[in-house]
């Protein structure tokens, strides 16, 4: 249930569904958080009057905030009345699933034209909205898969720097040989993605073009994990993501070790790779349209400004738009010829700003919602002082993820860290919660996540 509250009345635990500005008016990262710290509640007091409060995904739900829902009267759990009883809410985990599965639904009708009424690309969009949605609602420990994600992203680099020396000689591996790249990347996704999401963080920053392939591939199977795509479509996206840039091998050295902006015949040749790399997938057998499609469009733009083609919003397609943000995504928050990798937080920002431009805005919420306001990886410092790194999210309370603690509250490293996930609400031995203070820089404390996570 929702209602409109005064900015005034606002109380800790509550969860803002929706503010009286549009959300990029406001620093808030986010579209809909729990309200959990009194930095929130004073930006809200800055920036807006009145918000709207979701009460059944507040704390305690809506019998705990019955004074906002004016005229609420509470229904017993066991009311017996078949009719009243259909008017129960149900249990918040079951709500917030519904919901979760309309919002899904309703996004790849936007992209089939269903809700827009758009006929271009209408049969194989329209199959598209047809696909189940699947939430993956069990997850591994990510201690538990790291050494598994590790095997597995080493053989994935280990492929990618053959395909593409094979691609720069016009030799082509069989499709078995990435078909079995990405089962192996998708298996681990599906059992946790922050393991492999982890990875990409402490990857060797030398070697961008191949390990930018494999971040791509990554980020596009979470993305479309999280978009509850089922494995054969995860499949797609995970083979679209190692392929999309293939065609750079056939691209002058200078070029792609260019420092500087590019000249308009620079910026022309450098626009063929996309052909270049759907001219050595015409060489790979049983490579399936939808990965052809997302190789050739992940340069569209929302407004029509990309390349090849010119498409605009939803004829872009939702695989083609996932893999533009993430190809955009991977580039900013690596490090690069001309460019120092960004924090994950800087570049969600930089996409926001970009949306409904470059992006389309629906897809940019949903990967934000899909990486998390503290990406794992990030080194950030608790309210005791103590310092950890991000292993793990909570998609609804994104300021309460799961931590690796490495250091005490003097800053000394710990002899065994240890696991702390937020969500649980922990408390410091003064008997006061435990919440994240600030996130650090990189090298911070002469922090290396390395360390901690790579064998």
């Amino acid at each position: 249930m929702e209602t409109r509250v005064h900015v005034l009345d606002l109380k800790s635990g509550l969860y803002v569904s929706e503010l009286d500005r549009p959300w990029l008016d406001t620093p808030f990262l986010m579209q809909g958080f729990l309200l959990e710290t009194p930095q929130q509640l004073e930006l809200l007091r800055e920036h807006c009057e009145y918000v709207t409060v979701d009460l059944s995904r507040s704390l305690g739900g809506i019998a705990q905030w019955s004074n906002l829902a004016a005229g609420l009267k509470p229904i017993p759990d066991n009311f017996d009345n078949p009719v009243l009883s259909a008017l129960i809410p149900p249990p918040a985990k079951e709500r917030e699933r519904r919901e979760r599965i309309n919002i899904l639904r309703e996004l790849r009708r936007l992209f089939s034209g269903m809700l827009s009424g758009s006929n271009n690309n209408a049969s194989a969009a329209g199959s598209r909205a047809n696909i189940p949605v699947v939430l993956y609602d069990h997850e591994d420990k990510v201690e538990v898969e790291l050494p598994k994600a590790q095997r597995i992203h080493r053989d994935s680099r280990e492929f990618m720097q053959s395909m593409m020396r094979s691609a720069r000689q016009d030799l082509y591996p069989k499709i078995e040989e990435a078909n079995q790249v990405v089962n192996d990347l998708v298996e681990s996704i599906v059992r946790n993605p922050n393991a492999l999401l982890l990875l990409t963080q402490l990857k060797d920053r030398d070697q961008y073009s191949y390990s930018h392939s494999i971040d791509t591939a990554i980020y596009l199977l979470a993305f479309g994990r999280h978009l509850g795509y089922p494995i054969e479509e995860l499949k797609k996206l995970g083979l679209a993501g190692l392929m999309l840039d293939i065609g750079k091998v056939k691209l002058p050295t200078e070029l792609l070790n260019r420092t500087g902006r590019f000249t308009q015949g620079e910026f022309m040749l450098m626009k063929t790779h996309v052909q270049h790399s759907l001219d050595i997938l015409a060489q790979m057998e049983g490579v399936p349209i939808d990965v052809l499609d997302m190789v050739a469009r992940h340069h569209e733009r929302y407004d029509g400004s990309g390349y090849p083609y010119g498409l605009k919003a939803e004829d872009i397609g939702i695989f083609g738009s996932m893999a533009g943000i993430v190809d955009c995504f991977t580039a900013l928050t690596s490090e690069r010829n001309y460019s120092d990798a960004k924090p994950a937080h800087e570049a969600l920002q930089l996409l926001y700003k970009w949306s409904e431009k470059y992006f389309h805005p629906a897809l940019v919420e949903q990967f934000a919602q899909c990486v998390g306001i503290f990406h794992v990886g990030t080194v950030v410092e608790l309210s005791t002082g103590e310092v950890g790194i991000v292993i793990g999210q909570n998609r609804v309370r994104r300021l309460k993820p799961k931590l690796m603690v490495i250091l005490g509250s003097d800053k000394k490293p710990y002899a065994k860290p240890h696991t702390l996930d937020l969500i649980n609400n922990p408390t410091a031995p003064n008997g006061l919660p435990i919440s994240l203070r600030r996130e650090l820089s990189r090298g911070a404390y002469n922090i290396d996540p390395r360390e901690y996570f790579l064998e």
